[in-house]
């Protein structure tokens, strides 16, 4: 299952942010406050991703709530508006924007540059959205599913093991080798 939205160029983190000033009436001047707030230009440029976001959005169809519990790819087309620009910086507004709208988290977001052009009169970013097909520290749901069969054998099954809820959050442990084989298994009938 995926999705495909293109989207208004996001600003780079480098004009995301500017310094807020406050107004010292003593002196009649602006002081800086040591916050760093959004500029206007990242303010509008966010509302118009998730507009555009949300139109695209309502006439696909997509999971959101898997997105909750897993991980999604986000394979990025982006057409830069003038060369030398760093693909990098512009991730923090773009995930941040799609943040409660494609999907729960962004930090189950990874994102994959495929391609950089220059299109200087239409600058955009076309994202492929799909779902990861791992779960935790397996590479499929198949291979989790086959893992927590041989949990159910296990004493420590019964329980909630400890071990299986922290694979399936994706915690390398050493009770689990290489194999896939845990150490800490104790046969229900021995």
């Amino acid at each position: 299952m995926g999705i495909e939205l293109t989207l208004p160029l996001p600003v780079s983190i480098n004009k995301l942010y500017i310094n807020q000033f406050g107004y010292n009436p003593k002196s009649r001047s602006r002081i800086p406050t040591g916050k760093r707030i959004m500029s206007k230009e990242g303010v509008k440029v966010k509302e118009a991703i998730q507009t555009a976001a949300k139109t695209q959005l309502s006439k696909q169809d997509w999971d959101y709530e898997w997105t909750k519990e897993n991980y999604i790819y986000q394979d990025c087309y982006i057409y830069m508006n003038r060369l030398g620009r760093d693909d990098n910086n512009l991730f923090k507004l773009l995930n941040d924007s799609l943040e409660k709208i494609v999907y729960d988290n962004d930090s189950r977001v990874l994102t994959r540059t495929q391609r950089i052009l220059i299109d200087k009169d239409e600058p955009r970013i076309i994202l492929n959205i799909s779902q990861s097909p791992h779960r935790g520290i397996f590479e499929s749901e198949d291979h989790l599913k086959n893992f927590e069969q041989k949990c159910r054998g296990c004493k420590r099954f019964g329980r909630n093991c400890s071990i299986l809820k922290k694979a399936k959050e994706g915690r390398i442990q050493e009770e689990i080798n290489d194999e896939f084989e845990c150490s800490k298994y104790n046969p229900i009938n021995k």
